[in-house]
């Protein structure tokens, strides 16, 4: 392989490519990164087996072939590059880079170790704006579970509605649902009808990236090999699907809620973030008290003291108290949009539904601590 290609256009792609990239490899391999003179274009390609990336960037190609150097190395190297012209030549398993007065060799893997990466094909069964679906991420993802002890918890669940498309994910503390107003294809609706479970992780590496390119997102679904390919521009992000059952949720969204406050966001996370500092060593407890006067928001450890914070807004239904993880709600808030939200609850041992308000298309549910008094 011999080919020239921009130092800006390589580091971009490296750094890309990193981000799936096996930290804890099962094959040594898996550190490395394909690079591959592919149709007049650099390919470059990494996966941890879970995830995968493709992507090309433009090169003037001299001589076909393909190599895996270690990603870190590479990438390294080449970040600290002036920006200028780079020619990537191999020998066996050898790379060799040449840029203006800069010479670097790097030992290499046999490209054909290196595990095989699907591609698009086909027609996309679904389209959407990158700035869209990386809003939808920031307000579904984080609701995921992390321990993969229930493997359908660490995804993100795809599901069609009418024209719409529904993203929900929950660790059965949380959960959060986005719903997508989208023309969905009679294709995407037949092949999506059950739903699919897109693992959280890869769902985030999706959004970084989007949110880095305009443009749109298309979708590729692959049932025979249970994939979803993400293209992004000239950049593939390639998921293995979760091949597990995604609870029902909606038994836990509460249909009406008895007492209903409106709350200013940026307010609130500032009496939020107060009340964790004393909720810390309590189990992140944090307490709630709608009434008349508003809601008192408090916390309180035996080792640290005890915080109160009033927070003057309107609540219709009556009153009641109720307990929240600190860490769940900043989370929540973090995803907010709006200017202000409605907390919705109906006593102290049931969920609070939190909403924004003037985003109809989004929904956060937070299950209750229960508390002593």
């Amino acid at each position: 392989m011999k080919l020239t290609v921009l130092q800006e256009n390589l580091n971009k792609g490296l750094l890309v490519a990193a981000r799936t990239v096996a930290s804890r490899p099962q094959l040594p391999v898996l550190t490395h990164v394909l690079l591959a003179a592919d149709k007049g274009r650099l390919r470059i390609a990494s996966t941890n087996l879970e995830t995968g990336i493709n992507l090309w960037v433009g090169a003037k190609i001299e001589e076909e072939g393909s190599i895996t150097i270690p990603a870190r190395i590479l990438s390294e190297f080449v970040s600290s590059l002036p920006s200028d012209k780079v020619v990537l030549q191999t020998k066996e398993n050898l790379l060799n880079l040449i840029s203006g007065r800069f010479r670097a060799s790097f030992n290499g893997l046999s490209a054909s170790e290196f595990p095989k990466i699907a591609s698009t094909q086909g027609r996309p069964i679904l389209t959407i704006e990158s700035e869209t679906l990386t809003k939808a991420v920031s307000q579904v993802a984080f609701a995921a579970a992390a321990d993969e002890t229930r493997p359908a918890l660490t995804g993100v669940f795809f599901f069609p509605k009418g024209e719409n498309l529904n993203l929900v994910a929950t660790d059965g503390y949380r959960l959060s649902l986005k719903t997508l107003t989208s023309s969905l294809t009679p294709e995407a609706k037949e092949k999506l009808t059950k739903g699919i479970v897109v693992p959280a992780r890869a769902f985030s590496e999706v959004a970084r990236i989007a949110g880095d390119e305009e443009g749109k997102v298309k979708f590729y679904f692959m049932p025979e090999s249970s994939q979803l390919i993400f293209m992004i521009n000239q950049i593939e992000v390639v998921t293995r699907l979760i091949e597990a059952d995604f609870p029902e949720f909606e038994k836990i969204i509460p249909v009406e809620g008895k007492i209903k406050a409106e709350i200013e966001t940026q307010d609130f996370i500032r009496v939020i973030k107060m009340a964790a500092i004393f909720a810390r060593e309590s189990a992140n407890i944090i307490r709630f008290s709608l009434g008349k006067s508003g809601v008192e928001v408090s916390a309180n450890t035996a080792q640290v003291g005890e915080n109160k914070s009033l927070v003057e807004v309107k609540v219709e239904g009556g009153e009641d108290k109720i307990a929240f993880n600190s860490r769940y709600l900043l989370d929540f808030l973090s995803a907010v949009r709006d200017e202000s939200f409605t907390l919705t609850i109906n006593g102290p041992l049931s969920p609070g539904v939190f909403k924004p308000l003037k985003d109809n298309s989004f929904l956060h549910v937070i299950m209750p601590v229960r508390v002593q008094e």
